[in-house]
């Protein structure tokens, strides 16, 4: 081997074995998973989450050097607010227009990452814009909205929306719920 070739093939090892021991603290937690449910990775629960329209990992530090990883997906609600105006009366229809009138529900998980590299979920946060540029924002129960993304559900499923539940009422009960967040909006 000429000299050359073994200083290339000592470089591409030394920068082979640097990139292996460097993951990030993203690949840490989408490797990782959740003691209540380890029955696969984070990474493919939120990676292929059919409730998310888009998705994105990002890492950051805060001022106070915690380190997070942070999971962002853009719900798929358009068919779920079509459906639930479809169910309303006409008044009613009139009546949550604007509330009814969404851009975009984002939900963020956020895992703060241990010193001993470690993780764990820190909180859940919900944000609803509609087309008039406000939005309302509220945390989640982290667990419960991790089963739901671990069980593969829509969190706005419309099939569950159907005839035998508009004599409950359920189509102005959720009108109203979006009602009363954009009454908070700012």
């Amino acid at each position: 081997m000429t000299k050359i070739k073994k200083i290339f093939t000592l470089l591409f090892t030394i920068l082979s074995i640097a990139l292996t021991g460097c993951g990030s603290d993203i690949d840490l937690v989408k490797n990782g998973t959740m003691n209540f449910n380890q029955t696969t990775t984070l990474g493919k629960v939120l990676d292929n989450w059919k409730s998310c329209k888009s998705i994105e990992w990002e890492e950051f530090e805060t001022d106070n050097g915690v380190k997070v990883v942070q999971f962002t997906c853009e719900h798929k609600i358009d068919d779920f607010i079509d459906k639930v105006k479809d169910l309303l009366s006409q008044k009613a229809q009139v009546e949550y227009a604007d509330a009814l009138d969404i851009a975009s529900r984002i939900q963020t998980f956020q895992f703060t990452i241990n010193q001993n590299n470690t993780f764990q979920i820190d909180n859940v946060q919900v944000k609803t814009t509609w087309n008039d540029g406000t939005s309302f924002g509220d945390s989640q129960d982290t667990i419960a909205q991790l089963e739901t993304a671990y069980a593969n559900d829509l969190n706005f499923d419309p099939s569950q929306l159907n005839k035998t539940f508009v004599g409950k009422g359920i189509a102005e009960k959720l009108a109203y719920f979006f009602l009363l967040a954009k009454a908070q909006a700012k």
